[in-house]
């Protein structure tokens, strides 16, 4: 009777052929991704009553094409407080490479102190970010800060009930 399997010289031809197949050297075609374009932000200091944002961007049209508008977030000790959306300029001088964007955040939605102006363009991804220090919180903030509570207890629930569910079901698994 024949044993089943490879002979001995088929092991070490396969293993032969796949040591060499994996030295040898090939090439590997790639590409070096255009550079993202220029964005630059400034806040004004928020003594008035609302934030006026600009923001620059520049880049050769060629590789990406201008956004319409620009998406901002604001951060508070690295949680997420607003978003905003701000739109192109069109009182400023503009040529084809460079478009500016203003816009207006009003105060009375931030909170006291330190912020982060985090500015990005939805077409290619750049970002730029500027700090700002609030002296004294919105009136309308307080109304905001509750539904990221809300937020939090949503999580808080929802992971309790995972961890009972997951139990009840070792349970049910662990019985004969």
């Amino acid at each position: 009777m024949k044993p089943y399997g490879m002979p001995p010289w088929a092991r070490l031809f396969l293993l032969v052929a796949f040591f060499a197949l994996a030295l040898m050297p090939c090439s590997v075609s790639g590409a070096t991704p255009p550079l993202l374009p220029s964005l630059t932000l400034s806040v004004t200091t928020p003594f008035s009553e609302d934030l006026v944002i600009f923001a620059t961007w520049s880049r050769d049209e060629s590789f990406y094409r201008s956004p319409g508008s620009l998406d901002v977030r604001v951060y508070s000790a690295g949680a997420p407080v607003a978003g905003y959306t701000i739109p192109a300029d069109d009182r400023g001088e503009t040529d084809e490479n460079v478009r500016h964007f203003r816009g207006t955040v009003p105060s009375s939605e931030l909170p006291a102190g330190r912020l982060l102006f985090v500015a990005t363009d939805p077409v290619s991804g750049a970002e730029a970010r500027a700090p700002v220090n609030v002296t004294e919180p919105g009136g309308d903030f307080s109304g905001t800060r509750p539904a990221g509570y809300t937020d939090t207890a949503f999580l808080l629930v929802v992971a309790v009930l995972l961890v009972v569910l997951g139990a009840g079901l070792g349970l049910l698994l662990r019985r004969p």
